[in-house]
Protein backbone atom coordinates (compact mmCIF):
# COMPACT_ATOMS: atom_id res chain seq x y z
CA UNK A 1 0.00 0.00 0.00
CA UNK A 2 1.52 3.11 -1.02
CA UNK A 3 1.52 6.03 1.65
CA UNK A 4 0.69 10.28 0.60
CA UNK A 5 3.47 11.88 2.55
CA UNK A 6 3.44 15.29 0.89
CA UNK A 7 6.55 17.42 1.74
CA UNK A 8 6.56 20.66 3.46
CA UNK A 9 5.87 23.89 2.04
CA UNK A 10 8.90 25.48 0.42
CA UNK A 11 10.32 28.75 1.19
CA UNK A 12 8.43 31.14 -1.78
CA UNK A 13 4.75 28.88 -1.20
CA UNK A 14 4.82 29.36 2.58
CA UNK A 15 0.53 30.15 3.26
CA UNK A 16 0.20 28.77 6.47
CA UNK A 17 3.25 30.04 8.58
CA UNK A 18 3.63 27.43 12.08
CA UNK A 19 3.77 29.14 15.23
CA UNK A 20 6.18 28.95 16.93
CA UNK A 21 6.27 26.20 20.04
CA UNK A 22 7.97 28.37 22.63
CA UNK A 23 6.98 26.45 25.94
CA UNK A 24 4.48 23.15 26.30
CA UNK A 25 1.06 24.04 26.74
CA UNK A 26 1.23 21.95 30.09
CA UNK A 27 3.57 24.93 31.54
CA UNK A 28 0.85 27.65 30.63
CA UNK A 29 -1.43 28.42 33.71
CA UNK A 30 -4.23 29.23 31.53
CA UNK A 31 -4.03 25.72 29.50
CA UNK A 32 -3.25 23.72 32.49
CA UNK A 33 -6.44 24.84 33.84
CA UNK A 34 -8.45 24.40 30.96
CA UNK A 35 -6.62 20.55 30.97
CA UNK A 36 -7.79 20.26 34.71
CA UNK A 37 -11.01 21.44 34.19
CA UNK A 38 -12.58 20.31 31.12
CA UNK A 39 -10.47 17.10 30.06
CA UNK A 40 -13.01 14.20 30.68
CA UNK A 41 -10.64 11.36 31.68
CA UNK A 42 -6.94 10.71 31.65
CA UNK A 43 -4.04 12.61 33.20
CA UNK A 44 -1.45 14.78 31.48
CA UNK A 45 1.72 12.70 32.38
CA UNK A 46 1.74 11.68 28.38
CA UNK A 47 2.45 14.95 27.12
CA UNK A 48 5.50 15.60 29.06
CA UNK A 49 9.11 14.34 27.77
CA UNK A 50 8.55 13.87 23.80
CA UNK A 51 6.17 11.14 23.97
CA UNK A 52 3.74 10.78 20.68
CA UNK A 53 0.71 11.67 21.37
CA UNK A 54 -2.24 11.53 18.33
CA UNK A 55 -5.76 13.37 19.00
CA UNK A 56 -8.60 12.36 16.69
CA UNK A 57 -11.62 14.38 15.39
CA UNK A 58 -14.96 12.21 16.08
CA UNK A 59 -17.57 13.44 13.12
CA UNK A 60 -16.36 11.61 10.15
CA UNK A 61 -13.40 10.60 10.99
CA UNK A 62 -13.91 7.86 13.89
CA UNK A 63 -17.25 6.54 11.85
CA UNK A 64 -19.15 8.10 9.27
CA UNK A 65 -21.84 11.21 9.71
CA UNK A 66 -23.88 9.58 6.64
CA UNK A 67 -24.43 6.10 8.34
CA UNK A 68 -27.09 7.30 11.34
CA UNK A 69 -28.71 9.63 8.45
CA UNK A 70 -28.83 7.01 5.83
CA UNK A 71 -30.28 5.20 8.42
CA UNK A 72 -32.71 7.67 9.71
CA UNK A 73 -33.76 8.19 6.80
CA UNK A 74 -35.27 4.55 6.48
CA UNK A 75 -37.26 4.89 9.17
CA UNK A 76 -38.78 8.16 8.77
CA UNK A 77 -39.07 8.87 5.07
CA UNK A 78 -40.49 7.11 1.84
CA UNK A 79 -39.05 9.31 -0.95
CA UNK A 80 -37.47 7.58 -3.67
CA UNK A 81 -34.45 10.36 -3.15
CA UNK A 82 -30.78 9.94 -3.25
CA UNK A 83 -29.87 9.86 0.25
CA UNK A 84 -26.53 10.46 -0.27
CA UNK A 85 -26.69 13.52 -1.99
CA UNK A 86 -29.37 14.72 0.16
CA UNK A 87 -27.07 13.93 3.13
CA UNK A 88 -24.14 16.05 1.53
CA UNK A 89 -26.93 19.04 1.09
CA UNK A 90 -28.04 18.95 4.71
CA UNK A 91 -24.56 19.12 5.70
CA UNK A 92 -24.09 22.39 3.61
CA UNK A 93 -26.38 23.42 5.77
CA UNK A 94 -25.54 22.79 8.82
CA UNK A 95 -21.90 23.87 8.39
CA UNK A 96 -23.50 27.03 7.58
CA UNK A 97 -25.93 27.80 10.55
CA UNK A 98 -24.13 25.73 13.20
CA UNK A 99 -22.15 28.58 14.60
CA UNK A 100 -24.82 30.16 15.42
CA UNK A 101 -26.14 27.05 17.47
CA UNK A 102 -22.91 26.95 19.04
CA UNK A 103 -22.92 30.56 20.28
CA UNK A 104 -26.60 29.43 21.44
CA UNK A 105 -27.90 32.34 19.01
CA UNK A 106 -30.31 29.48 17.96
CA UNK A 107 -31.65 26.28 19.54
CA UNK A 108 -31.48 22.51 18.22
CA UNK A 109 -34.86 22.56 16.84
CA UNK A 110 -34.32 25.52 14.50
CA UNK A 111 -31.24 24.32 13.50
CA UNK A 112 -32.44 20.69 12.94
CA UNK A 113 -35.50 22.26 10.55
CA UNK A 114 -33.04 24.52 9.01
CA UNK A 115 -30.49 21.92 7.62
CA UNK A 116 -32.90 19.51 7.06
CA UNK A 117 -35.96 21.48 4.86
CA UNK A 118 -33.67 23.61 3.27
CA UNK A 119 -31.52 19.83 2.01
CA UNK A 120 -34.89 18.87 0.83
CA UNK A 121 -36.04 22.04 -0.80
CA UNK A 122 -33.23 21.21 -2.89
CA UNK A 123 -34.75 18.08 -4.46
CA UNK A 124 -37.84 20.03 -4.68
CA UNK A 125 -39.52 18.12 -1.87
CA UNK A 126 -41.26 19.89 0.72
CA UNK A 127 -41.28 18.20 4.57
CA UNK A 128 -43.22 20.02 7.73
CA UNK A 129 -40.89 21.43 10.57
CA UNK A 130 -42.97 18.18 12.70
CA UNK A 131 -41.01 16.00 10.11
CA UNK A 132 -38.21 17.31 10.31
CA UNK A 133 -38.04 17.33 14.06
CA UNK A 134 -38.90 13.64 14.34
CA UNK A 135 -36.21 12.52 11.87
CA UNK A 136 -34.00 14.20 14.42
CA UNK A 137 -35.34 12.52 16.97
CA UNK A 138 -34.25 8.94 15.06
CA UNK A 139 -31.10 10.42 14.02
CA UNK A 140 -30.01 11.01 17.32
CA UNK A 141 -31.18 7.38 18.09
CA UNK A 142 -29.12 6.24 15.75
CA UNK A 143 -26.14 8.41 16.77
CA UNK A 144 -26.56 6.85 19.96
CA UNK A 145 -25.62 2.79 18.35
CA UNK A 146 -22.48 4.25 16.39
CA UNK A 147 -19.50 1.07 16.13
CA UNK A 148 -16.03 1.40 15.25
CA UNK A 149 -15.01 -0.52 11.93
CA UNK A 150 -13.15 -3.52 12.68
CA UNK A 151 -9.94 -1.62 11.17
CA UNK A 152 -10.79 1.48 13.80
CA UNK A 153 -10.74 -1.50 16.48
CA UNK A 154 -7.62 -2.75 15.52
CA UNK A 155 -5.89 0.32 15.24
CA UNK A 156 -6.96 1.64 18.99
CA UNK A 157 -5.81 -1.91 20.41
CA UNK A 158 -2.50 -1.18 18.78
CA UNK A 159 -1.92 2.45 20.88
CA UNK A 160 -3.16 0.76 23.54
CA UNK A 161 -0.55 -2.31 23.24
CA UNK A 162 2.31 0.23 22.34
CA UNK A 163 1.35 2.37 24.49
CA UNK A 164 1.00 5.31 22.08
CA UNK A 165 -1.23 8.15 23.83
CA UNK A 166 -4.32 9.40 22.38
CA UNK A 167 -7.40 11.51 22.63
CA UNK A 168 -10.22 13.12 20.92
CA UNK A 169 -10.65 16.88 19.78
CA UNK A 170 -14.19 17.61 18.44
CA UNK A 171 -16.76 20.90 17.87
CA UNK A 172 -20.23 20.31 19.25
CA UNK A 173 -21.91 20.42 22.58
CA UNK A 174 -20.95 18.38 25.81
CA UNK A 175 -23.42 16.12 25.72
CA UNK A 176 -23.92 15.41 21.98
CA UNK A 177 -20.30 14.63 21.32
CA UNK A 178 -19.93 12.20 24.77
CA UNK A 179 -23.34 10.00 23.62
CA UNK A 180 -21.32 9.70 20.64
CA UNK A 181 -17.98 8.43 21.82
CA UNK A 182 -19.76 6.22 24.53
CA UNK A 183 -21.31 4.39 22.04
CA UNK A 184 -17.95 4.11 19.98
CA UNK A 185 -15.56 3.29 23.16
CA UNK A 186 -17.09 0.89 26.22
CA UNK A 187 -14.09 2.04 27.88
CA UNK A 188 -13.08 5.78 28.47
CA UNK A 189 -9.94 6.34 29.60
CA UNK A 190 -8.02 9.03 27.20
CA UNK A 191 -8.67 12.91 27.15
CA UNK A 192 -11.84 14.21 25.29
CA UNK A 193 -11.61 18.22 24.36
CA UNK A 194 -14.89 19.57 23.82
CA UNK A 195 -15.02 23.08 22.22
CA UNK A 196 -18.10 24.04 24.25
CA UNK A 197 -16.55 23.00 27.48
CA UNK A 198 -12.91 25.21 26.74
CA UNK A 199 -14.53 27.99 24.95
CA UNK A 200 -12.27 27.16 21.82
CA UNK A 201 -13.87 25.46 18.72
CA UNK A 202 -11.96 24.27 15.48
CA UNK A 203 -10.35 25.51 13.36
CA UNK A 204 -9.29 28.07 15.98
CA UNK A 205 -5.67 27.67 16.63
CA UNK A 206 -6.50 27.99 20.60
CA UNK A 207 -7.99 24.38 20.65
CA UNK A 208 -5.03 23.05 19.07
CA UNK A 209 -2.73 24.24 21.45
CA UNK A 210 -3.97 22.20 24.20
CA UNK A 211 -1.89 19.74 22.82
CA UNK A 212 0.66 21.38 20.95
CA UNK A 213 4.37 19.56 21.87
CA UNK A 214 7.19 17.97 19.44
CA UNK A 215 5.40 15.10 18.66
CA UNK A 216 1.69 15.51 18.68
CA UNK A 217 -0.57 14.83 15.76
CA UNK A 218 -3.70 15.81 14.98
CA UNK A 219 -6.08 13.15 12.63
CA UNK A 220 -8.70 14.68 10.73
CA UNK A 221 -11.14 14.61 7.56
CA UNK A 222 -11.58 18.15 7.74
CA UNK A 223 -9.18 20.65 5.01
CA UNK A 224 -9.89 23.96 6.58
CA UNK A 225 -11.02 22.88 10.13
CA UNK A 226 -8.99 20.41 10.79
CA UNK A 227 -5.84 20.41 8.83
CA UNK A 228 -5.17 24.33 8.51
CA UNK A 229 -6.38 24.53 12.27
CA UNK A 230 -3.87 22.20 13.10
CA UNK A 231 -1.28 23.75 11.09
CA UNK A 232 -1.45 26.91 12.56
CA UNK A 233 -0.80 25.62 16.29
CA UNK A 234 2.07 23.61 15.10
CA UNK A 235 0.27 20.34 15.46
CA UNK A 236 1.68 17.74 13.00
CA UNK A 237 -1.58 16.49 10.84
CA UNK A 238 -2.83 13.68 9.39
CA UNK A 239 -5.33 14.37 6.95
CA UNK A 240 -7.96 11.46 6.71
CA UNK A 241 -8.85 12.36 2.90
CA UNK A 242 -12.33 9.44 2.45
CA UNK A 243 -14.13 11.98 0.18
CA UNK A 244 -10.61 12.44 -1.98
CA UNK A 245 -11.07 16.00 -2.17
CA UNK A 246 -8.21 17.61 -4.55
CA UNK A 247 -6.29 19.86 -2.03
CA UNK A 248 -2.99 21.52 -1.56
CA UNK A 249 -1.12 19.13 0.72
CA UNK A 250 2.08 20.28 0.52
CA UNK A 251 1.45 21.64 4.19
CA UNK A 252 0.37 18.01 5.75
CA UNK A 253 2.19 15.38 7.00
CA UNK A 254 0.37 12.60 5.99
CA UNK A 255 -2.88 12.27 3.77
CA UNK A 256 -5.00 8.88 4.13
CA UNK A 257 -7.55 7.32 2.06
CA UNK A 258 -9.27 4.84 4.06
CA UNK A 259 -8.83 3.09 7.92
CA UNK A 260 -6.42 0.58 6.94
CA UNK A 261 -3.68 3.53 5.04
CA UNK A 262 -4.22 5.20 8.54
CA UNK A 263 -3.42 2.47 10.69
CA UNK A 264 -0.06 1.87 8.47
CA UNK A 265 0.33 5.18 8.93
CA UNK A 266 0.55 4.93 12.69
CA UNK A 267 2.55 2.13 12.22
CA UNK A 268 5.07 3.80 10.58
CA UNK A 269 5.16 6.44 13.05
CA UNK A 270 5.46 4.06 15.80
CA UNK A 271 8.78 2.19 13.39
CA UNK A 272 6.65 -0.57 13.05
Amino acid sequence: MQLHMPTMLTDQSKELPVRSVSEHPIQSPVLHRLYKDHFVSGNLFFLLGGVMVIYFDLDDTLYRLYDPFYKAYQKVFHEDLDIYALWKQSRIYSNEIYPKYLNKLITKDELSIYRLKNAFKDFHQFITNQQALDFQKVYENQQAHLTLSSTMKELFNYLKEKNISYGIITNGKEKTQMNKINSLFPIIDFPIIISEKVGYQKPQKEIFELIQGNDSYYVGDGYEIDMMGAYQAGVKTIWYNHQKQEKDTSFIDFVVYSDEELLEVVKKLNND
